[in-house]
């Protein structure tokens, strides 16, 4: 059985909100699957840009947003919340 998402949804992910606003399926030249997720990232009050991943599964998926997690949370503990929405 293959398994149907259908976006927008909210992940809560690494003590963070992901939201993912679009999943796009394509299809390279060799043939392999490849997704490109739009999303944006909400922790503490403040909200991300919206940006896209291009993820093969659900594991690779989960492994770049924890990636993208990271470098918004060191943005804000460097010092760049300004950056950011609030909301």
């Amino acid at each position: 059985m293959t398994r149907v998402v259908v976006p927008p949804i909210k992940l809560s992910l690494d003590g963070a909100e992901v939201f993912i606003l679009e999943v796009t399926e394509n299809t390279w030249v060799d043939g392999t699957k490849h997704y490109l997720v739009t999303f944006f990232i909400k922790w503490r009050n403040l909200r991300s840009q919206i940006a896209t991943i291009d993820v093969r599964d659900n594991q690779e998926l989960i492994q770049k947003l924890r990636a993208e997690i990271a470098k918004f949370k060191l943005l804000v503990y460097g010092g760049m919340s300004n950056i950011f929405q609030r909301v």
